[in-house]
């Protein structure tokens, strides 16, 4: 299990990870914020660094709801945006969050339509 006792804040993570980790838009640019998800959430959510994962506005509501023309956010492309940024994802540690040995899904792709919007820096701004 990953190192949760590092002194790394919130704000601190969200430094080191300037960009969102599914579309990759940058942090830089206008038209998004950049926002901490909680990979395991809801009631009683852990804020570890294990759990963490920078996410602009659109691809948070993309996690949450279904999005207009991209459709859900599956929680398994979630660990592989973990994987791709953070160089690993500790997914006994994310199960033991919520008591369990294993998490009800598997890491799979990111969408390809938000692999698209990687070759343009996260696509176009969203309300």
């Amino acid at each position: 299990m990953e190192d949760n006792t590092s002194d790394v804040t919130k704000q601190d993570y969200l430094r080191l990870n300037d960009r969102c980790a599914v579309c990759h838009w940058p942090a830089y640019r206008a038209g998004r914020t950049l926002e901490i998800h909680h990979i395991q959430g809801g009631a009683g959510r852990k804020d570890l660094r294990i759990n963490w994962l920078v996410v602009c506005r659109r691809c948070h509501t993309a996690i949450h709801q279904k999005l207009p023309d991209y459709g859900e956010l599956p929680k398994g492309a979630l660990l592989t945006a973990k994987l791709e940024e953070d160089g690993s994802v500790d997914v006994a540690g994310l199960a033991k969050l919520r008591n369990r040995t294993g998490l009800p899904y598997d890491i799979c792709d990111i969408p390809q339509m938000f692999l698209d919007d990687r070759e343009k820096q996260g696509g176009k701004p969203w309300p």
